[in-house]
């Protein structure tokens, strides 16, 4: 009995968190920027296929399309829309790991000293080049907090 209403609360629809406008002006951010590197990352697969090669991912063709994946299911967990309690646990989940993922390996690639010999981030795959540097790191640090506050909002963890 206990599980099947487990169960039945993780694929229960359900209506966002009650949040503020500025709230959800700020989880619809992240959102966006997530959507919007996965569609270029898509757009430009080939080359961001690539530059995961050239940071040393074996089969890159599999780690671009679990990022892209990962991205377009967290950026829709942190719209408002009405999702399954447990879509949108995962997809929270997905944001901290894919912000995560980028956070490592840019200050990765940073710390090694590889920064200078890549002339894009990877972010936006081919779209919005940037050379990773100091500066993207601090770029990925503010989104990975941005989608950490976001996914705190919208999981409602704070308020419990």
């Amino acid at each position: 009995m206990a599980v099947q209403a487990q169960l039945k609360g993780w694929t229960q629809m359900t209506v966002p968190q009650k949040l503020t406008s500025r709230e959800w002006n700020i989880t619809g951010l992240a959102g966006v920027v997530l959507i919007v590197m996965a569609v270029l990352q898509a757009i430009g697969f080939g080359d961001f296929r690539d530059w995961l090669e050239s940071i040393g991912l074996d089969t890159p063709a599999v780690w671009a399309v679990g990022i892209i994946i990962a991205e377009v299911w967290a950026a829709i967990s942190l719209f408002k829309l009405p999702l399954m309690t447990g879509f949108r646990m995962v997809g929270g989940l997905l944001a901290i790991l894919v912000a995560g993922f980028w956070f490592v390996q840019n200050l990765r690639l940073v710390s090694e000293g590889a920064a200078g010999e890549l002339s894009n981030s990877g972010f936006f795959g081919k779209f919005l080049e940037q050379s990773p540097s100091w500066w993207t790191v601090i770029e990925v640090t503010a989104l990975l907090f941005l989608v950490v506050y976001s996914v705190n909002l919208v999981s409602g963890w704070s308020k419990k």
